[in-house]
């Protein structure tokens, strides 16, 4: 699923350098959503548990390009991670690190908040 803008629109920063990447209710409960912010393509996922999370990586797998907008989220010993749709690779949501080999393979991730019902990236 993609959403949210076209290659040539190039949005504006709140005052804390934060940009919007979707509405809440936009993202499927447990699994992402590719978005693209100023030309770049990041996934958000929501993780559901006692309390909504959200997360926000750079949607190319840095081991393979597939899409990881696609892919599962799993708790790893209570890291919640999100698996490679092409290959199986997990990415740990927080710190972006695989893993499996977290020095070869890791995605950059970005802050995140929630602004009433809309999910904002800092993208830097």
């Amino acid at each position: 699923m993609f959403c949210c803008g076209s290659d040539e629109e190039m949005q504006e920063a709140d005052e804390e350098g934060f940009y919007f990447g979707a509405k809440l209710a936009d993202v499927p409960a447990n699994k992402g959503l590719r978005v693209r912010i100023n030309r770049k393509e990041i996934a958000l996922f929501k993780v559901k548990a006692d309390k909504t999370r959200v997360y926000a990586m750079s949607n190319k797998c840095s081991h393979q390009g597939t899409s990881l907008a696609g892919g599962d989220i799993e708790d790893l010993d209570g890291h919640m991670c999100v698996r490679c749709p092409g290959h199986g690779i997990q990415f740990n949501l927080r710190n972006g690190k695989s893993l499996q080999d977290p020095k070869l393979y890791k995605q950059k991730v970005y802050n995140v908040k929630k602004k009433e019902d809309e999910i904002w990236v800092k993208l830097d």
